[in-house]
């Protein structure tokens, strides 16, 4: 078994960005100033049974002497991999909308309103996730 091994990505941070100056929702975190890291790890994340694509992180205040971030966003290049750009992009909106902010400005983790986001699956569906994955087995 290989050891996870977890980057920095140029490719997400863009992505994030995009996403952030895109949705009006979003807006609260430029404006705020809070700092995210963006990491794609070569982890194959599962919980339960289920697969995790991506996950946020609030970097605890004791850890932000060694680490710049309030918030560090995974990708688990795995279980990405087989997404299309559209998918990514929904999966970074659903990620940054786990950041939040409490009326005293403590940022914390947000948590899924329903088992998703209802913002997400009122405009995606249900299956906004879906992998075609007979490509890859030669279908």
């Amino acid at each position: 078994m290989s050891a996870e091994v977890c980057e920095k990505s140029k490719e997400l941070r863009e992505l994030g960005r995009r996403v952030i100056r895109d949705r009006p929702d979003l807006a609260w975190i430029r404006e705020s100033r809070v700092r995210i890291g963006y990491a794609m790890s070569s982890k194959d994340k599962t919980k339960d049974d289920r697969i995790i694509f991506a996950e946020c992180y609030k970097v605890k205040p004791l850890w932000q002497a060694f680490i710049p971030y309030d918030f560090v966003i995974v990708f688990y290049e795995p279980n990405v991999m087989m997404m299309d750009d559209r998918q990514r992009e929904i999966l970074m909106y659903h990620e940054l909308l786990h950041i939040g902010m409490e009326d005293n400005g403590y940022l914390k983790i947000r948590p899924h309103d329903i088992e998703d986001f209802k913002v997400i699956l009122d405009e995606y569906g249900m299956d906004w996730n879906a992998v075609e994955v007979g490509d890859m087995r030669g279908s």
